[in-house]
């Protein structure tokens, strides 16, 4: 984590500087002032030639011992914001040694007062002040350049907006939310919480800061906006929040809400961090209809098959790194709504792999998508499916699709275990949900070779309390027939049968379709193209 300090060089680094013998006398407080550049002066300065962060180099020859000269020197020294004074002893300077009424001058000025023995000369004191700086600046300059290139590979390998202020939170200690330009939240850092959320919506939507202005929330004393006052403004940490919108070429397209530290790298990095942000608003947000239709193609690829090869070759066309896809389906109030529905997800899902059907807008998340579909407050049915393997995507859709039928009835967003209780499927749920229900679960084997025999002996295997001889004697096959269909029953369906909960899933579905104790499924009426016919 990048330390939180707005300067490499401060009094109390400059006085423990090895090899130069430099006493502290005074600081309390001002030992943390920044140096900026030391000046040598044999006279009060006036405060208008300071610009502030001095630390002025005197052996006082003009001054001598007079009290008041001195009084008048470090006030001159106080009102132009010197950091602090280093005064020279030994021949031709105004001391041998610090007196105790210097001393107390420093104090009743608020001045830190150094002192350096005759062996040090002034050169090497501003010597070893430049060169700390230039480590100091280096330091932070390495710390940004290396925060700039970890955010640019977690975009490059199709990272989402989470990924990215979870990696500026680790390399900065910032804790951080994105906000889309109308105050609904994109993303957020581990650390940023819901209350903060709800907070910070709500300035956004009162008074949203412009293209190229930044405003600070103070949140301990409730006041509104106001413009952001650099790092002084930002010191208050947890009592405050930085706001910068980010845009694309000419508009605002979002807002990066942090606890903005006083780390210098962090500083120079936010830049970078903006860019990026407005980038993949831009590249997976607002979609032209051609990008539209290439990644419904693609996304059509996927789904459609279940060869690992095939499914690791479509995600890397689309930037997409991951060993998981979850399901999404949600249901808008008409096609209008669906469309722009797809873009917000685009975002908020951190996912190029979309499509819309009719109303339906159909997603694979890359991560879990149900947090930050909470967090964003979608109206209407969603469903969500379990996690698959990519070669498995259009398993985990239909999932989807079957618990966005029960989401409905539910007034909630379902999870597909949900949608698989008992009692609600065999005595709640109607025909129609039972019969997508089974097909989400047994659809790899309906589309498989020979796949009314795989589905018969994994009704009898089951029935028969996974017995492989009473099986093959009630089928009349070899016994090795019956666990080679198991085999690639468990292969096509991805899921390990030894398992309570797919067993569970399994008999279910099979009973929705009607099979019978005897081995034998009953007739089943012609049905109609399913709406999820692209993910069947």
């Amino acid at each position: 984590m990048m330390q939180d300090t707005t300067s490499g060089v401060t009094v109390g680094t400059v006085a423990a500087l090895p090899g130069l013998h430099l006493e502290l006398h005074t600081g309390g407080l001002g030992v943390e002032r920044a140096v900026e550049t030391p000046l040598a002066a044999e006279t009060p300065p006036p405060p208008r030639w300071l610009h502030g962060g001095e630390l002025i180099l005197t052996r006082g020859a003009a001054l001598g011992t007079e009290t008041g000269a001195w009084d008048q020197f470090l006030g001159h020294v106080a009102a132009g914001g010197a950091a602090g004074v280093v005064v020279g002893l030994g021949p031709g300077a105004a001391f041998e040694h610090v007196p105790d009424v210097l001393i107390q001058l420093g104090r009743r000025h608020d001045v830190p007062l150094l002192s350096a023995p005759p062996s040090t000369s002034f050169s090497r004191i501003a010597r070893a002040i430049t060169q700390q700086r230039i480590d100091a600046e280096r330091s932070v300059l390495e710390a940004a350049s290396s925060l700039q290139v970890r955010l640019l590979g977690i975009v490059t390998r199709g990272g989402n907006i989470d990924r990215l202020l979870e990696q500026w939170r680790t390399s900065t200690g910032e804790e951080s939310a994105v906000f889309d330009r109308v105050g609904r939240l994109v993303g957020r850092s581990s650390g940023f919480p819901t209350p903060l959320v709800e907070t910070a919506a709500a300035h956004l939507r009162q008074e949203p800061p412009r293209l190229g202005e930044s405003t600070v929330f103070d949140l301990g004393r409730g006041e509104g906006p106001r413009p952001d006052a650099g790092a002084g403004a930002r010191a208050g940490g947890d009592a405050t929040l930085t706001v910068e919108p980010f845009a694309g070429e000419t508009t605002v397209r979002g807002f990066l809400v942090r606890h903005a530290s006083t780390a210098p790298a962090a500083r120079l990095a936010v830049p970078t961090l903006l860019s990026l942000l407005a980038l993949e608003f831009e590249r997976r947000w607002f979609l032209d209809e051609p990008t539209r239709r290439r990644r419904a193609a693609q996304f059509a690829r996927l789904v459609e098959n279940d060869d690992a090869a095939r499914a690791r070759a479509v995600l890397k066309a689309l930037g997409v790194d991951t060993q998981e896809l979850w399901g999404v389906v949600v249901e808008a109030e008409s096609a209008t709504r669906a469309e722009v529905l797809l873009d917000d997800l685009a975002v908020v899902l951190g996912t190029p792999l979309l499509r819309l059907q009719g109303r339906r807008v159909e997603a694979l998340a890359v991560n879990d998508p149900a947090r930050a579909l909470e967090d964003f407050g979608l109206e209407g049915p969603v469903g969500f499916g379990t996690p698959a393997i990519p070669a498995h995507a259009g398993q985990t859709l239909r999932q989807a699709h079957a618990a966005m039928e029960t989401s409905r009835r539910a007034g909630r967003p379902v999870l597909f275990t949900d949608g698989a209780a008992h009692d609600f499927l065999l005595h709640v749920a109607d025909s129609d949900y039972l019969t997508a229900f089974a097909d989400a679960v047994l659809g790899p084997l309906d589309r498989a070779d020979h796949g009314a025999a795989l589905l018969n002996t994994l009704h009898l295997w089951l029935s028969e309390a996974r017995s492989i001889d009473t099986t093959a004697r009630r089928l009349d096959v070899h016994r090795h027939t019956v666990r080679n269909r198991i085999q690639r029953a468990t292969q096509l369906l991805g899921r390990d049968l030894g398992g309570v909960d797919a067993q569970t899933e399994i008999w279910l579905a099979l009973k929705a379709r009607g099979y019978r104790d005897d081995g034998h499924p009953a007739a089943r009426p012609e049905q109609p193209a399913p709406a999820t016919s692209g993910a069947g």
